[in-house]
């Protein structure tokens, strides 16, 4: 028996926490316990584990940790133990690759506040993307520091978590060999007379398959995952539990010895194939240390578009294409978002999610050696329309949005999503009642930021109105300005809450990090609300073309040789970090973390060299940029 993903902590209550983990091999749940302990004194030995089967010898597994009479002790380390037959699971038996410990530990450990004050935000995970993981660089850095007390209270992970879309060959041919280990093969939506399945089609050439007339625009998607397996296994690699070397790309290496043999052209090619098998290859050597990381800091997650495909709903075109009955397209959307649901969305929530996992799930999934399009269907809208927002267990509140699931086009406006439709934000508005109403201060995560860039933005958006279609998937022209109302309908429902004055926006995907502030007069009674933007991203995907173009010529001032000022208003809300050296966005690799004790964020930037630089914002007395 091993552990393949996990032990991974995820919500954590007064009275319980919730472990999830992926267990390969003869399993009986009955027969898994844990145990919780203070030093070196019993706690609890008093758990519900729930299971669900992903294959023969694959099973999905929440483990409920009940604390003691009186709740968790208030900001002590909890050590946690699993066992099994009453052994203890964290032992290298049960592990591939490192265990999940730092130094001197006999078992993982969390600390329990009743008021957070330490979070982190990240995003953006691609294997290929950076030479770096800021997540793993961050388990290093704890390592060395010594004491666990400086793990961040709570990790908000704001999408993008895995790449399905964006793939390098060597981690596809990876996921390929390996899920067809761990799963039973699967079944493809028939392509004309042809009956295709996962068994059938190999590891390559997929973009052959998924075309613009199923719905598919990403540029990269000659590896694309297709099938569940493919998905629950591409995150256990990001989570490190795959700890196995990549196989090498089959072109050698162009070297000065073979140079004068291959063209300029082929000699680039065979280089680029190498770097991003490098990179690759260091982000699945490194991943151990995200996997410890994640043992120890309790995590709320959200999925964006790449954990599905690349431009997912997008426009209104897109959102039909993969919503088809009987389509590849919608096949692909629920295979990922089943397992979206077991990897991310059941920690986020278990309570909420208990009948979609252990009773709607596991029959889909027994169901997959055979394409059942009825099947897809009904499943396909069990997921769409559950709507993935929930409100975490911490003080302050953290409200996680599902905007990718819940998207809407006004009729006419076809290349202008609404983030979120009229039914989620009165859940939203729903969720928000139950709060106290003297609630000052609220956590909202939002893959995409509420308070974006502005100037970038409307250049995108600006290219879709030219462009139309193709301007809309070239420039990724989604944000919460492409439709002014609906922004403004979401910061009405936040400001239901009649005592909120500090709201937080934890945000990623834009693959450049920067902060803002915007203010707000509630209209209950006036009071001035501060909402503050605070966006991270990425972790191992570093901006690159036209992204990484434009974000210079703005910093530089000049486009096309003009001389520019895009940040030339008068009252600009954008940030200056203290120290400030002329720049407030940065493309490098960072962890945004926020304190509330001094009301101070951090862009914690990770440089190439491997060493880390800080980017620190007084939001008591914020600088402002003009």
């Amino acid at each position: 028996m091993k552990i393949l993903s996990g032990p991974m902590l995820r919500r954590l209550e007064s009275n319980c926490a919730y472990i999830w983990l992926v267990i390969q091999g003869e399993f009986d749940v009955a027969s898994l316990s844990a145990q919780t302990w203070l030093g070196s004194e019993q706690l609890s030995g008093d758990c519900e584990c729930t299971a669900i089967k992903l294959s023969e010898s694959l099973h999905a597994v929440m483990v409920c940790l009940k604390a003691p009479a009186g709740g968790w002790p208030e900001a002590n380390s909890v050590g946690y133990d699993l066992c099994y037959e009453q052994q203890s699971m964290f032992q290298s038996a049960y592990f591939e690759g490192p265990l999940p410990l730092y130094h001197g530990e006999a078992y993982p450990s969390f600390r329990y506040y009743s008021r957070i004050t330490q979070m982190m935000s990240a995003s953006c995970r691609k294997p290929h993307g950076a030479k770096q993981d800021a997540l793993a660089a961050y388990d290093r850095k704890i390592e060395q520091s010594g004491p666990l007390n400086k793990l961040p209270d709570v990790l908000f992970l704001t999408g993008d978590q895995i790449y399905a879309d964006d793939v390098d060959p060597q981690v596809a041919q990876l996921i390929y060999q390996y899920s067809g280990e761990l799963f039973p093969d699967e079944a493809l939506a028939e392509q004309g007379q042809n009956r295709l399945s996962l068994d059938s089609i190999g590891w390559r050439n997929r973009n052959l398959l998924l075309n613009k007339e199923n719905g598919f625009y990403t540029t990269a998607g000659e590896y694309h995952l297709l099938g569940f397996r493919e998905y629950l296994t591409m995150y256990l690699l990001a989570w490190g539990g795959l700890c196995r070397d990549l196989p090498e790309p089959v072109i050698p290496m162009p070297t000065k010895h073979n140079n004068g043999e291959l063209s300029k052209r082929q000699i680039d090619q065979d280089r680029a194939v190498w770097r991003s098998y490098n990179k690759a290859r260091n982000f699945v050597g490194q991943s151990w240390r995200v996997r410890r990381l994640l043992a120890h800091v309790p995590s709320y997650m959200m999925c964006d578009d790449h954990e599905v495909t690349d431009d997912w709903n997008l426009s209104a075109q897109i959102q039909a294409q993969l919503s088809a009955p009987g389509s590849l397209g919608q096949q692909v959307v629920t295979n990922a978002l089943t397992a979206f649901a077991l990897c991310q969305a059941w920690g986020n929530a278990p309570e909420q999610y208990h009948e979609l996992i252990t009773q709607t799930l596991p029959a889909f999934i027994d169901g997959l050696t055979e394409y059942n399009a009825q099947q897809y269907q009904d499943t396909f809208k069990k997921l769409t329309t559950l709507n993935f927002t929930v409100l975490s267990a911490t003080q302050p509140p953290a409200l996680i949005l599902d905007t990718r699931t819940q998207r809407a086009f006004r009729p006419g406006k076809p290349f202008a999503p609404l983030l979120m439709n009229d039914t989620a934000l009165s859940q939203v508005k729903a969720l928000l009642a139950t709060l106290e109403p003297n609630t000052q201060e609220l956590v909202v995560v939002s893959p995409a930021p509420v308070f974006g860039f502005t100037e970038l933005e409307q250049l995108q958006l600006g290219a879709v109105s030219m462009l139309k279609h193709q301007g809309a998937t070239r420039f990724d022209g989604e944000c919460w300005i492409s439709d002014a109302a609906q922004m403004q309908a979401l910061t009405d429902n936040l400001l239901t809450l009649p005592a909120l004055s500090h709201c937080y926006l934890l945000s990623g995907d834009v693959h450049y990090g920067y902060c803002r502030s915007h203010k707000k007069s509630h209209p209950a009674n006036s009071h001035s609300v501060d909402f503050w933007q605070l966006t991270s991203s990425s972790v191992s995907n570093a901006p690159t073309g036209i992204l990484e173009t434009s974000l210079k010529m703005l910093h530089q001032g000049t486009v096309l040789g003009l001389s520019i000022n895009p940040f030339k208003r008068k009252n600009t809300q954008y940030l200056k970090p203290v120290n400030w050296q002329g720049k407030f966005l940065s493309g490098h690799l960072n962890l945004g973390w926020l304190n509330l004790t001094d009301k101070r964020y951090t862009m914690s930037i990770l440089r190439p060299n491997g060493k880390w630089s800080d980017w620190q914002y007084d939001l008591t007395k914020p600088d402002l940029l003009e």
